[in-house]
């Protein structure tokens, strides 16, 4: 397998980084989320993206190695985690984060959930995960 030049790496990141904007701003049109004010939440996480996945194709084509053998001064040799799976486990939480800020997470849907009324017959109702924590807190003690 070639080695591929920096540049043919950079276009390769730029032109997921395009395809990802498009996919972001679709979705959050779709959710009427989108609105030109969001423009530097998006281009942060297309930063994030981008560096992610510069990290992630460097682990992949090592293979995936959790660890790397490290020799200190005193010439002991220690296993310690791989610096790539570290940078991937970093970057990825970033972009959680940010795909959070953007709202683009499952935490603000509603759930459907099944309660049992008093006549002992289901029925289904919705509850967000707010108001759940919320009740959880303030029915204890």
């Amino acid at each position: 397998m070639a080695r591929k030049s920096k540049k043919k790496k950079l276009e390769e990141l730029e032109k997921a980084r395009i395809e990802e904007r498009k996919s972001i701003k679709e979705k959050l049109e779709k959710e009427e989320l989108y609105s030109p004010s969001i423009e530097p939440l998006i281009e942060n996480y297309l930063d994030a993206f981008v560096i992610y996945k510069s990290m992630y194709e460097e682990w992949k084509k090592e293979g995936f190695p959790p660890t790397k053998l490290h020799e200190n001064k005193a010439g002991a040799i220690n296993e310690m985690k791989h610096p790539l799976a570290q940078h991937v486990e970093t970057w990825n939480d970033k972009k959680n984060k940010m795909l959070d800020a953007l709202g683009m997470t499952n935490k603000r849907k509603t759930v459907p959930k099944v309660e049992k009324n008093d006549e002992k017959t289901s029925h289904i109702s919705t509850v967000s995960s707010l108001e759940n924590h919320r009740n959880k807190w303030r029915n204890t003690g």
